[in-house]
C-alpha cells in the first residue's frame, strides 16, 4: 500500500514501513505485516494497538512473515461497530483479514491479555489450527480491582453515548490517567511508549472501542469451551501483573486448558514489552520444535 492510505498514521510510529490499510466491509484495518517465512500472528490487548508488539517484531522479520493487526475499534483501524467487538465477531472479521492478505495458513498466534484471549477463541473457530498459541498475561479472568476502579465505571454507559468516549480522550490527554493506568500495570514503560499509549487515548474512536472490547468479552462462555483447544498453548505469567493476579489465573488454565505449560518471567502485565528479546526468543524456539518435529520420520513422532 503506499503513503496515501497511511496518511493518518504518524510518520514516527514503530514500523510505519510494514503498515497497510486494508478495507474489508466496514472496518478499515491498519496492519503490519514484513518478513518471510511461517506466518505469526500478534493480537494486542484491550487499549494497545500493534506498537504494542513492535519492539517483538524487529527481532523476528528473519523468522517470520508476521502480521500484526491493531484490532477492530483499536489504534487506526476504524469502522467497526460496537456490535462488531465481541470475541467471535473479531475472530471472523480477523479470518476475513487473512484471507485478503493471503496468509491463512497460520503457524503460530500469540496474544496479549484480551489478545490471548482472542486468540484461544480465533483457534476454536478455525478447522486450520496454529501448532501453538502463546499468550502473554492472558486475560483469562476479571480484572483486578485498580483496573476496574479507572474504566468499570464507564463501560454501561458506553454501550449507549458516543460522548463518553470522546469525554475520556479529552481527559486521556489532559490529565495523567494514562499514565495510571500504565504504571498500574506493574511494568515499566519507556517515555517514548507512554507517550504512543497516549495519544492513542486521545482519539474517541481508540477509547470507545477498548471500553467496548471489555465490557463485550464474554469470558465465561470462552472457558467453557476452553478443553476443546487442542493445540499446544504456552502461558507466560508475570510475577507483578498487578491488572490479572497470577495465581487466580493459574487456576483457571490448570482446570480449563489441558494441553497449556506455564511459565513465569520478571515483569508486569506488559511482559512482551518490558522482555522484547525473551519473547522473541520464544516464538522462535516454539517455531524451531515444530519444524523439528515436522521433519521427523512417521516412526519417530509421538
Amino acid at each position: 500500500m503506499g503513503d496515501e492510505s497511511i496518511r493518518h498514521i504518524p510518520l514516527d510510529w514503530p514500523l510505519r514501513s510494514l503498515s497497510r490499510s486494508v478495507v474489508i466491509e466496514d472496518i478499515n484495518w491498519h496492519v503490519q505485516v514484513g518478513g518471510t517465512g511461517p506466518t505469526l500472528l500478534l493480537l494486542h490487548g484491550t487499549g494497545a494497538s500493534a506498537h504494542s508488539f513492535s519492539d517483538v517484531v524487529s527481532r523476528l522479520l528473519e523468522r517470520f512473515t508476521v502480521v500484526v493487526p491493531d484490532l477492530p475499534g483499536h489504534g487506526f483501524t476504524t469502522g467497526a461497530a460496537m456490535s462488531s467487538l465481541t470475541l467471535p465477531a473479531i475472530s471472523k472479521a480477523l479470518d476475513r483479514l487473512l484471507e485478503r492478505l493471503g496468509l491463512e495458513d497460520v503457524a503460530l498466534v500469540a496474544g496479549h491479555s484480551a489478545g490471548a484471549a482472542l486468540a484461544l477463541r480465533w483457534t476454536l473457530d478455525r478447522k486450520q489450527r496454529p501448532s501453538h498459541i502463546v499468550g502473554f498475561n492472558p486475560a483469562l479472568i476479571a480484572p483486578a480491582k485498580a483496573y476496574n476502579e479507572v474504566l468499570a465505571p464507564l463501560l454501561v454507559p458506553l454501550a449507549t453515548s458516543p460522548l463518553v468516549s470522546g469525554m475520556v480522550a479529552l481527559l486521556g490527554g489532559a490529565t495523567g490517567m494514562v499514565d495510571h493506568l500504565l504504571t498500574s500495570t506493574g511494568s515499566a514503560v519507556p517515555r517514548a511508549q507512554r507517550a504512543r499509549y497516549a495519544l492513542l487515548f486521545r482519539r474517541a474512536s481508540h477509547v470507545r472501542g477498548a471500553l467496548g472490547l471489555m465490557a463485550a468479552a464474554d469470558l465465561p462462555a470462552l472457558l467453557r469451551r476452553a478443553s476443546e483447544v487442542d493445540v499446544a498453548v504456552r502461558l507466560v505469567l508475570g510475577q507483578n501483573d498487578h491488572w490479572i493476579p497470577r495465581s487466580r489465573v493459574e487456576r483457571v488454565i490448570l482446570a480449563r486448558l489441558p494441553r497449556a505449560t506455564v511459565e513465569i518471567w520478571p515483569g508486569g502485565h506488559l511482559l512482551h514489552e518490558e522482555h522484547p528479546l525473551r519473547a522473541a526468543a520464544l516464538l522462535e524456539t516454539l517455531a524451531n520444535a515444530d519444524n523439528a518435529t515436522s521433519c521427523q520420520p512417521e516412526s519417530e513422532k509421538g
